[in-house]
């Protein structure tokens, strides 16, 4: 890309796309009862939605990784956004839940092409001992995403928040286009195109060799392989309660839906506050300790483990409100160290398939059952408290998991900066 290149310009453009991509994630949680009304369906079927939607968004993470590291980053992340928005608005037309569901695929689909491509593009223009804080205004996107799409449901019904929704991200998408951005490391060496005319494509088993290639020299990491395992239960656990965590608060605490919707937003605070002190904790004690940002993650799983605890079993009250906002605080530390030490492991010539590997496993082996698993075992025992200590147990396991990453983190990190795998 020529031109001169605005690092903090890019990050606010992407931090916005991440936040539309997750607003529109969440914002049927809040409208769990219109779509009861309207379609007819039980916890079953809601806890499917998300579902529908995880495993698209989960496989195209590794498709819209690859593309990213072989074509203008900007038009990757433009697609999938402009896709999700469009897919979004059609599905909510009709008065069918099987529209509503491929709708929901599409949207997953699309939404998966910006986390990968962006968190290398960021890696890329920040890259030093701040990297994690930077990334982590980045994260900031999921939680703001996650406080507008729970508000605008709230306040706006179902099918009209997806509208709302879906016009910022057809008009991101294409402020996108424009937005200058460096050439990605593999740029000379791949060719690629990021004015005029695009290059020409390889063919469909050219293209297929050479993903199966880079998830082989990936794989290999040991240090990333237990990072992948530590962040799919935890993917399992944020998404179980992202999920369902509203009609928990109805169901088992009594409150209201304005009540429910007011105390998550407070908790969602206390996430955007962990995802950024969890940045500047991470890139401290990475001046400590080679593998300092791997033992933010492991602190904060840890911490978050008795938080969960105690909010299942209090009743409701001010005590559960700290406790709350306690929780989401420090689950969030994990995002943006997470994001810094994938950008860390990887070869430069594959840094967004590595954020695209790591995010493909987290959600389509973590996030995309998560939900239905937690709905079913509600239907079956009749309690959705019940349902959630299974997440809570996965947060111990998680941080046992990235306890092991630690002790081969800087042995792998030395060999992806010489690109020596």
């Amino acid at each position: 890309m020529t031109g001169r290149v605005r690092p903090v310009q890019i990050l606010v453009v992407l931090a916005f796309v991440n936040m539309i991509s997750y607003a529109a994630r969440n914002a049927l949680f809040a409208v769990y009862p219109d779509l009861v009304e309207r379609y007819h369906i039980g916890d079953s079927e809601l806890g499917l939605l998300q579902t529908l939607f995880m495993i698209p968004h989960a496989a195209a993470t590794l498709g819209f990784g690859w593309a990213g590291d072989r074509y203008d980053r900007r038009r990757v992340i433009a697609f999938g956004l402009g896709l999700a928005s469009v897919s979004a608005v059609i599905g909510v037309v009709g008065e069918s839940y099987v529209g509503l569901a491929v709708s929901r695929a599409l949207v997953g689909f699309g939404t998966a092409a910006v986390v990968p491509v962006a968190n290398s593009i960021l890696g890329q223009i920040f890259d030093g001992p701040k990297k994690a804080s930077r990334m982590a205004i980045f994260n900031l996107g999921l939680f703001v995403g996650g406080v507008v799409g729970f508000g605008a449901g709230a306040a706006l019904g179902f099918p009209v928040v997806v509208i709302a929704l879906a016009l910022p991200g057809i008009a991101l998408s294409l402020l996108m286009l424009g937005l200058r951005i460096p050439a990605h490391a593999a740029q000379p060496a791949q060719a690629i195109v990021v004015t005029g005319t695009s290059a020409r494509a390889p063919g469909f088993a050219a293209a297929v060799a050479g993903f199966l290639a880079d998830a082989s020299v990936l794989l290999r990491i040991r240090t990333l392989r237990w990072l992948i395992a530590s962040t799919t239960v935890m993917a399992f656990s944020a998404g179980g309660y992202n999920a369902w965590l509203k009609e928990f608060l109805v169901r088992e605490k009594g409150m209201s839906d304005a009540e429910a919707t007011s105390l998550l937003a407070l908790a969602l605070c206390g996430g955007l506050s962990g995802i950024l002190v969890g940045g500047r904790i991470s890139d401290w004690l990475s001046t400590k300790s080679s593998a300092g940002r791997l033992w933010t993650i492991v602190i904060g799983m840890t911490l978050t483990a008795p938080c969960a605890t105690a909010a299942i079993m209090m009743p409701a009250g001010v005590a559960l409100k700290v406790i709350g906002v306690a929780t989401l605080f420090f689950i969030s530390w994990y995002h943006a160290p997470m994001a810094a030490t994938v950008d860390d492991l990887a070869p430069p010539r594959l840094t967004v398939a590595a954020q695209g590997l790591v995010i493909f496993t987290m959600h389509m082996i973590g996030t995309a059952p998560s939900s239905w698993v937690i709905g079913a075992i509600s239907e079956q025992t009749g309690s959705i408290a019940t349902a959630l200590w299974v997440p809570t147990v996965g947060l111990i396991l998680a941080a046992i998991c990235m306890g092991m990453a630690t002790r081969t983190f800087a042995r792998d990190r030395g060999a992806a900066r010489g690109d020596s795998l």
